[in-house]
């Protein structure tokens, strides 16, 4: 393990995602997981825990013994995450936050904070590196195929809809659209107006599937005359996230204020 890098607090150890990703990082001989934390600990976790890692009910029961330079790792939800940030910018912690589905501005109010107080928020919609690199892949084909749509599919029990993945597609695809002079097809004119067309972001129509038994997967759809290419993403077993929150936690400590996107570490 590289002495640079800094522990990690990891919050929502207990959740479908934290908790694989708890158990992958505390595998990795590369890494140091200083403190875990999840309301159940309090009782009994409700998901078993990696042994041998500190664990706490509540972030700043683990704050109080971990070392100041370690980064806290957010995998629980906007509410939740909120309450997270405000505590770590008290407390001079950067934070690498995984949460989605904050109130609009919510998340650019708390980054103005931290760049203030010259400390990180990397808000990161997605850890897996490949699907990173396939929404690269996306940003490049927006480029030639201006006719985009975006189909993701989750657990039933995932909070926010659209995904903050899809949400960032389609901001990537919609900005590299326009960097390119092209314009939404005629297709995107229809979406969000309700008949089964989903939601528009920025001219993206995204749409959104919530069934048992689904992870997490995306599919980008171009279209042009003759020919139909889709770049498709499956996460098969959560563990893939740990490799990107290993990145981002090396990375943060370089950002001041927010960022969002693994794309710019990779």
């Amino acid at each position: 393990m590289s002495d640079a890098m800094p522990g990690i607090v990891l919050c929502g150890a207990t959740g479908r995602t934290g908790n694989a990703v708890a158990h992958a990082l505390a595998a990795r001989m590369d890494v140091r997981v200083s403190a875990l934390v999840a309301p159940s600990v309090a009782s009994t976790p409700s998901r078993a825990l990696p042994e041998g890692v500190a664990a706490f009910a509540t972030l700043a029961e683990a704050l109080d013994v971990v070392a100041e330079s370690a980064v806290i790792v957010d995998l629980t939800h906007a509410d939740a995450a909120v309450k997270h940030l405000e505590l770590a910018l008290g407390r001079g912690h950067h934070v690498v936050v995984g949460a989605t589905g904050f109130a609009p501005g919510a998340i650019e109010a708390l980054g103005e904070q931290f760049a203030a107080a010259g400390l990180g928020c990397f808000l990161v919609p997605n850890f897996s590196i490949g699907a990173v690199l396939a929404m690269r892949a996306a940003r490049d084909m927006a480029r030639h195929f201006p006719d985009v749509e975006i189909i993701e599919t989750h657990h039933d029990g995932k909070r926010d809809s659209p995904s903050g993945t899809a949400v960032h597609t389609a901001q990537m695809v919609a900005r590299a659209r326009r960097d390119a002079g092209r314009e939404p097809g005629p297709g995107a004119a229809s979406a969000g107006t309700g008949h089964g067309r989903g939601e528009s972001i920025e001219g993206v129509p995204v749409h959104a599937l919530r069934i048992p038994g689904a992870t997490a997967h995306q599919e980008v759809v171009f279209g042009a005359p003759g020919e139909v290419v889709t770049i498709r993403h499956d996460a098969i077993d959560r563990s893939c996230y740990a490799a990107g929150v290993v990145a981002a936690v090396a990375h943060v400590s370089d950002v001041r204020g927010l960022e969002i996107g693994l794309e710019h570490v990779l």
